[in-house]
């Protein structure tokens, strides 16, 4: 694929190495339609997923600029979070993480691992997306105050800069899939703030590719106009490396229809989505946001509504298995997991 167009931006590595594509033998059996998998859930940095590539071209940037301490924001389950304090650690700069949603009886999961990698937490509680910004804002004016030299990255990590490492990524992985044979038709994934969909989008713009990108919104309160936040991500990206290119409306699909009960809560499709990818691929998805994609994935797939080879990008992030609620909720809702005696 010809890259040559492609403006370069100052990038750190986080993460060691190329994540593979790899097929999905068993699933594909299961569905009757060839699955792979992009790996992002494999990594060096933070137990890796897809807020790595995004917060390579962040934290150079930020260093470029001579700050010193990250402050983003998000929920206490996030993954973005998690990655932020790992890769804040790596390179020796403060990190600051304002988390909302109800605070867990215990620290597990993503919140054990955001303390692990010596992040400041403030937990806030029970507040909006919006609500969380402004309180995120206040504590970067505080931190500016006492003279840190902050860099503030928004929920999610999603920036034009961060999409900008998805339309690359998108390049890498129709070469790995095509070295091996194959050619993806479509592409399916978790999305939430948006920037790795932008940038999936653009990638495929660069390449002159029409490869069905489908982003199955797993947080439906992040913007007020969901199209239109992405939209904005994808063309600020453009701006910065293809500025040939505009991304349109067109360009985008989401789909909102496997977001269950909303944000963190239950939805058709995931515990079983969680059960196939585990004991058919050895895989772990987390019921917050990978296997909700998974879910829909598999419910296209059996309604024919989804051309193959389907390429499942993993973003990562399984540690919400952990998490005491959804453990439980996992356990009781697989008959074959009900029937072993502890």
């Amino acid at each position: 694929m010809d890259t040559s167009r492609l403006v370069d931006l100052p990038r750190l590595d986080l993460r060691g190495f190329t994540s593979p594509v790899q097929l999905l033998p068993r699933l594909s059996e299961e569905l009757g339609i060839e699955v792979w998998a992009k790996r992002d859930d494999l990594g060096s940095v933070g137990l890796a997923g897809n807020k790595v590539r995004k917060l390579e071209m962040e934290l150079a940037h930020a260093k470029a600029l001579g700050a010193t301490h990250i402050v983003t924001e998000g929920s206490r389950l996030s993954n973005a979070t998690r990655a932020a304090a790992a890769a804040a650690a790596a390179i020796g700069m403060k990190c600051t993480l304002v988390l909302c949603h109800d605070e867990p009886r215990e620290p597990v999961g993503n919140l054990l691992l955001d303390a692990l990698f010596g992040a400041d937490l403030r937990l806030v509680g029970d507040v909006s997306w919006v609500e969380l910004a402004h309180v995120t804002d206040g504590a970067v004016t505080e931190l500016e105050a006492a003279g840190e030299r902050v860099y503030r990255l928004p929920i999610g990590c999603a920036t034009g800069r961060g999409a900008t490492s998805f339309a690359r990524a998108y390049i890498e992985a129709d070469e790995q899939i095509r070295a091996q044979g194959s050619r993806f038709q479509t592409i399916v994934h978790a999305s939430s703030a948006g920037s790795t969909h932008a940038g999936l989008a653009l990638g495929r713009a660069v390449s002159h590719a029409d490869t069905r990108i489908i982003g199955v919104i797993v947080a439906g309160e992040v913007y007020d106009d969901v199209p239109a936040g992405y939209l904005r991500l994808a063309n600020e990206a453009a701006a910065l490396i293809a500025p040939h290119i505009a991304v349109t409306a067109s360009d985008l699909e989401l789909t909102e229809a496997y977001l269950g009960e909303g944000y963190g809560k239950p939805a058709d499709g995931v515990d079983e989505a969680i059960d196939l990818m585990a004991r058919l691929e050895g895989i772990v998805v987390d019921p917050v946001y990978t296997a909700k994609a998974a879910a829909a994935l598999i419910d296209m797939a059996r309604k024919n509504a989804i051309d193959g080879p389907i390429l499942f990008w993993h973003t990562g992030g399984y540690h919400a298995i952990f998490d005491p609620t959804y453990t439980q909720q996992i356990w009781s809702n697989l008959p074959r997991l009900r029937d072993i005696r502890l």
